[in-house]
Formats: C-alpha cells, structure tokens, sequence
C-alpha cells in the first residue's frame, strides 16, 4: 500500500491541494461512493506525507468495511476508484485554470440549448476576456481560432445567406496558431540537432520562412511569430548579427510573453554564446553573463523559491572569466542562502575557490577545494581542474603532472558524463601535461629544439576539439612563446 500509485500522486499533491481533493471526493456532484469517501477518510490521517509503511492493507481494508471479511480483490477495486476520481481531480483543476476554454464551453452549451442572448453575452465575455490577456502564446491564438469557429458555427445556424467576419478571422487565428507552434517545433528540433546531432527535420520549414519574409506579413504584428522567426535564424546562422537582433526582441516584447515562454527564449540566446565559447571565442563570456543578469533581474532563475547550484555556477564562471570581480564576489555571497539547503556550503564553497584562483588568491582557493564533496563530475572535474591550474601558476609541475594521470582516470571511470565533455577533458589533460613537460625542460633545452616542441604544441592546440578550457590552455602556450628567451 505504502508504495501505490495512488499514494505517490498524493504525496506529490500540495497540501492545498489535498485537502481540495478530499473535498472533491466528498462532493457528491462528483462522487457517490461511499466506499471511497472512507478511504480516503482514513488515507488524509496521514497526510500531507502520506507515510503508510507501518500499516497493512488489512487496516485500511476494515476502516472501509468494518464489518466484512478482507478481500484483497475487493481492496483494490476501492483503491482504483479512488485512483479514477484522483485523475479526474487533476483534470479539474486543469481546467480551472483554462479561462478561454470554460468561456468556449459555456458558449457552444447555451448555443446549442436555444437561448441567443445568453450566447451573446457569452461571446462578448470572451471577447472581453481576449482584450484583457496580456501575453503572447501559441494557446491564445488557438482559443481564438476556435471562438471564431463557435461564432461561424452559430451564424451558419442561423441560414442566413450573408458575409461572416468569423470565417475570416478563422482561417486567420489558424495560420498564426500553425506558424507560432511550427516555428517553435522547429527551433527545437534545430537546437537538438546541433547539440546531440539527432536527425531531425521539420517539413515545409523554407516555404514557410519564405511567405514569412513576404512584404505582406508584418512581423511586428505578432511578437511571438517574430521572436522564434528570429530564434531560427539565429540556429541556422553562426554570424553575431542574428544573435544581436534576437537579444533586441528579446527585451522588446520581453513583457507579452509567459514566465516559461521568456526562460525559453533567454536559453536560446544563452546556448548560442555557449557554442560560440565553447568554438574558442571567449568574448561572448560577456554576453553570457548579461544574459543571466538580465534572467536575475526578471526574477527567472528561481526554481521553488531557490536558486539552482548549475546557475550559481555558471554565473561565477561567466563572472570571473570576464574579470567582472566585485560584482562576481557580491554575487557569490548574497546568492549563498537562495541555494538549496543541501547544496548550500559545497555549492558556496567550490564557487568562491573559482573566484579565490580567478584573483590569484591560491592559498585560499586550495583550502576551500579541500572541503569540496565530489557531489557529482561537474564538482570533480570542477575542482580539479581549478587545483592543476593553480599548480601550473605556481610552477609546481611534478604535482601537476601527477594531477593529470589522477584526474584522467577519474574522467574515464565517470560514466555519467557526455561523450563531448569526456572527450573535450582527455583532451586538455593531454594537451596540460605536454606544456608542464615542455616548460620542466625548458631551462636545459636548446632553443632550436625548444621552439620546435613549443611549435608542435600549437599545432596540437589548433587540432585538439572539442577542449576544455581552451582560452587558458592558449594562453599558457602564448606565454611560452613570450617567455622563449628565457629558458
């Protein structure tokens, strides 16, 4: 019983939400079942956690029928009705929430009952109710493409042989709700494509950018068109200006759109930067971390009240990457309670060791990496890869050498990592261990054979993809070649 469908659903339910289902169940506009009023009767003792691990289903059995032998085939029919009306509920609260959707209803119901005036009141409540809605969707312009089906429907049963508005506007609501969803099926499939190099293709996708980029569709008249219109070009083009066009519309229309839609849209400007680094142009860490300002700002990186450790992360990262220090280190402490409880000291922890290296405070960093719990690779690697950079600054090579055959077992054991960062950290591990090697024997190697290894290793670096770190591990070799005279 502990371990029933029908208990995990409810432990998931808030406890609002629970105590709104039991009034459901005891509603007899919904339910008439006695049986199943008692049990949940007995279930909601042990709410909201619902820990039934000390209680048979004999007990809850005789709570619903005292005076009736045990039957587990009976039992369990009363569970699966419970489990029924739980579905329903869910739906109901659902449709609770379809304010277009209850007034469509209401309209086709008194349509179809006879009563015009009442359908008229109903359609200008719905109207009303299209002027009042502030945001852009994909949804809206499917209610409003099925509240002028209603009224086309009406007039049509009105056998009135003239012009209706409503088949117009019919045909029109579902054009913009085909071209909104396609656009934005098609910006998924394009984006994961590009990141695990699926195969998908979404059909007819030319022809529509075509009638799109007709003088005759005017864009601006439909920002949610307009945005994933540009998403798409930014996808399919590598150049800065699509992206630059796409942050301009972004925080143009930022307003019309749902909390969901606008994260969404910041991920896709927040990838294209990602790619762009992750192809060697640190530059775009600035745009990144504007980026996450601006999500910051909105209030957009709350999940349940906490900050995620991957955000807080990549913040830091973006933060000390583009020498943004002060700014990096406030944030980094006043975020620290905002994180979950669990994570809140190693998340702490690891990102003010980034900072601590980031401002050559490498004391400092080493200790707090000590404190690091390996939680999951990205902490390990992480934290690893901050410790063989601060052996490089501090020309301990012999410990950094050794760090690089540690650390290469423990990327080859981790199988939870993606093939990609496998291979982008192998690769810096083996390019590190070539430049400590180089700069070790520099002091006693001639200059000709020198400049010939340091020459190999660029080669290498410009070879090597995908790569760690890339924008360290250039500068590292620059320096060599800076410093040449000298070794």
């Amino acid at each position: 019983m502990n371990n029933s469908k029908l208990l995990e659903v409810l432990r998931n339910l808030s406890t609002r939400a629970q105590h709104r289902f039991s009034e459901y169940v005891h509603a007899p506009f919904f339910n008439k079942h006695k049986p199943t009023i008692l049990l949940l009767d007995f279930l909601m003792q042990y709410a909201p956690v619902f820990d039934l691990s000390s209680v048979g289903k004999e007990q809850v059995f005789y709570a619903i029928y005292p005076h009736k032998k045990f039957s587990d085939t009976q039992f369990n029919y009363v569970v699966s009705k419970l489990l029924e009306l739980l579905s329903g509920f869910l739906a109901y609260q659902e449709y609770e929430t379809q304010a277009f959707q209850q007034k469509s209803n209401a309209l086709k119901a008194v349509h179809e009952l006879g009563v015009p005036k009442q359908a008229a009141s109903h359609s200008r409540q719905h109207q009303l109710l299209q002027k009042q809605y502030p945001f852009q969707t994909v949804d809206f312009y499917y209610q409003k493409y099925h509240y002028h089906t209603l009224l086309n429907q009406i007039h049509l049963d009105k056998k009135q042989r003239l012009y209706d508005v409503h088949l117009q506007e019919q045909n029109n609501q579902l054009d913009y709700f085909y071209i909104a969803q396609k656009l934005k099926i098609a910006c998924d499939m394009l984006s994961r494509n590009i990141v695990i190099q699926a195969n998908y293709e979404a059909h007819y996708i030319k022809d529509l950018l075509s009638w799109l980029e007709a003088a005759d569709f005017d864009k601006k008249q439909h920002p949610l068109i307009h945005v994933y219109y540009q998403v798409l070009k930014t996808l399919q083009n590598s150049d800065d200006k699509a992206y630059q066009q796409l942050k301009v519309l972004i925080e143009d229309y930022g307003k019309l759109f749902l909390r969901e839609e606008l994260i969404l849209l910041y991920d896709y400007a927040e990838n294209f930067c990602i790619r762009k680094i992750n192809n060697g142009i640190t530059s775009y860490y600035k745009e990144f971390l504007t980026i996450y300002k601006q999500k910051l700002e909105k209030h957009l990186l709350l999940e349940d009240g906490y900050l995620p450790e991957s955000d807080y992360k990549n913040i830091v990262t973006a933060g000390v990457r583009t020498k943004d220090y002060q700014w990096t280190e406030i944030f980094i402490h006043k975020n620290k309670k905002k994180l979950r409880p669990e994570v809140q000291e190693n998340a702490f922890n690891y990102n003010l060791a980034v900072f601590y290296y980031a401002t050559q405070q490498y004391s400092k960093a080493l200790k707090l990496l000590m404190t690091i719990l390996f939680t999951d690779i990205s902490y390990g690697v992480g934290a690893k890869t901050i410790q063989l950079q601060i052996y490089y600054e501090l020309q301990e090579m012999e410990p950094l050498i050794n760090l690089v055959d540690t650390f290469r077992l423990y990327v080859m054991r981790h199988k939870t990592q993606s093939d990609y960062r496998k291979k982008a950290n192998l690769n810096m591990l083996r390019i590190v261990k070539k430049v400590a090697k180089l700069k070790e024997k520099s002091t006693f190697m001639a200059e000709k054979q020198f400049e010939k290894e340091r020459t190999k290793l660029q080669l290498l670096y410009a070879e090597l993809s995908p790569l760690s770190n890339s924008d360290w591990i250039k500068e590292i070799i620059e320096e060599l070649a800076q410093n040449a005279s000298k070794y």
